[in-house]
């Protein structure tokens, strides 16, 4: 198997939906910084299917090319990005998304997501961990309604 059989939008469309699955499990066993991190996760694969679907695109290296082509992303940029407001700018909504101050207030909090978690020895607390799924289904939700 190649590489590149991971980056499809099939892939990331279930890898959204499982990531955010495996976020509530570990939620339930109280590893608050794991299932913070998958949540965020989870929101990342969300929003590169999204942006595959918008596209017409099946991986995401010929979304990536779409998207430099169209001069969306500078030829030094890349889809492989971890960074969620770019993602979501590239869907056209970030706008739309501000209008929303709930929404907005949401994806304020989950944009706060950096994949250096996975490594962080930090546990967090159940407070934080239910504030950030919270935001995390919220801004889900709107993603699936709205992009």
């Amino acid at each position: 198997m190649t590489r590149h059989q991971f980056f499809g939008v099939t892939e990331h469309s279930k890898a959204a939906k499982h990531r955010l699955d495996d976020a509530r499990a570990l939620l339930k066993e109280q590893r608050w910084r794991g299932a913070m991190y998958l949540g965020g996760y989870a929101i990342e694969c969300l929003l590169k299917a999204k942006l595959m679907k918008m596209y017409h695109c099946r991986q995401l290296s010929d979304l990536e090319n779409v998207l430099q082509a169209r001069g969306a992303l500078s030829a030094n940029a890349t889809i492989f990005t971890h960074q969620l407001e770019i993602l979501i700018g590239l869907t056209q909504r970030l706008g739309q998304l501000r209008q929303h101050a709930d929404h907005w207030r949401s994806f304020t909090l989950v944009n706060r997501w950096v994949p250096a978690w996975r490594y962080s020895a930090d546990l967090s607390n159940r407070d934080d961990a239910d504030r950030f799924l919270c935001a995390v289904a919220t801004v889900s939700q709107w993603i699936e309604n709205n992009v």
